[in-house]
């Protein structure tokens, strides 16, 4: 084993967040709360969403050491969800209408939520009104939580497509974010999500517009390539975070992780060295940012890096590629420290 294999391997070990309940337990506590009084708050909120999903970092396995945030889909079932339909736009790949012409067997999606002509879900109006909620909960029911020690004060900040509530308490500030995700079923019988998402689109569509997810197969081709996949996807967060390159998020290196699972095969990443993959999925994201264009694993017409401008995509192209540079020399350093090594994660 090279000492830059030895090296990543303890540096993904001392950077993992752990996963005691000490640590959980609070979070679990707090997101509860929240849902349980969204439900009380909204009697039709409560009749819809019966489940809720962990994601990202949080529901992934993944996260570091100073990562104290969980992310939370709120899974919202409405009557004859199985009737909803997926209508691709066309005008800007990747992005999706949820069509409820089949499946408006209630008041609130006949007169509110699915009020047009085309029968489409208003994804503005949907979380107009989960926002609503959540401020009317608070008032009504209260911001305070009791952790396993200590209690914790909850404020609450809409950003559009998040719905974040802060938990603070003498010793720990921690936030979750919320987000809407609408089940629906395709024509194989996959349950799938949309998730809000506003488009630029021009005009009123934009309204109407979701991002599509299948969070369950992600964790399936997550758990398919192993500890090693899991060790790697701490070792870029931690990269990123020391390059301050902070619009990547975990989407990012999940979907390069499975195109690559796709290409060379989930078996042979499960037994790949933490340095050859962490290497190997590094090179992918410094080609994703050359070529300014990175495809979404559940909808390959849809661009994740499309948020990002001219000059930051070559701002964190460079960043990545000096990062690699330096990175793969260490494989040929027999005399290299792991202080040096650190240095690049923390």
């Amino acid at each position: 084993m090279s000492n830059f294999e030895y090296y990543l391997q303890s540096i993904a070990d001392e950077i993992r967040n752990p996963n005691d309940p000490s640590n959980l337990n609070d979070f679990y506590a707090v997101k509860d709360y929240v849902l349980d009084i969204l439900r009380l708050q909204d009697s039709y909120f409560g009749q819809i969403c019966q489940n809720d999903i962990l994601f990202g970092s949080f529901g992934h396995k993944i996260r570091i050491y100073d990562d104290d945030e969980m992310d939370v889909l709120m899974e919202l079932r409405f009557p004859a969800y199985n009737r909803i339909k997926r209508v691709l736009d066309i005008n800007l790949p990747g992005f999706t209408f949820l069509d409820f012409s089949q499946a408006c067997f209630d008041t609130m999606i006949d007169r509110c939520l699915a009020n047009n002509k085309a029968r489409l879900l208003c994804q503005s109006k949907l979380r107009r009104w989960i926002n609503k909620i959540f401020t009317n909960a608070l008032n009504n029911y209260g911001n305070v939580v009791q952790g396993d020690y200590e209690d914790y004060e909850l404020s609450y900040v809409w950003r559009g497509e998040t719905y974040t509530i802060e938990a603070v308490s003498p010793c720990r500030t921690s936030s979750i974010d919320f987000v809407p995700a609408v089940k629906f079923v395709d024509s194989k019988a996959f349950c799938w999500h949309g998730i809000p998402m506003f488009s630029s689109i021009p005009g009123n569509m934009q309204h109407y517009t979701f991002m599509i997810s299948y969070f369950n197969s992600e964790k399936g081709h997550l758990n398919c390539c192993g500890q090693t996949l899991r060790d790697v996807l701490r070792l870029l967060q931690a990269l990123r975070n020391s390059k301050k390159l902070l619009k990547l998020r975990c989407t990012h290196f999940v979907s390069l992780a499975i195109w690559l699972a796709r290409r060379v095969g989930h078996q042979t990443i499960f037994h790949m060295s933490v340095s050859e993959l962490f290497l190997m999925l590094l090179s992918d994201l410094c080609d994703a940012f050359y070529d300014g264009h990175l495809r979404y694993v559940w909808d390959p017409d849809m661009n994740l890096l499309s948020n990002f401008k001219a000059n930051q995509l070559s701002q964190y192209h460079a960043e990545l590629v000096r990062a690699y540079n330096i990175l793969y020399s260490y494989t040929h350093q027999p005399t290299l420290s792991f202080k040096r090594c650190l240095s690049h994660f923390t």
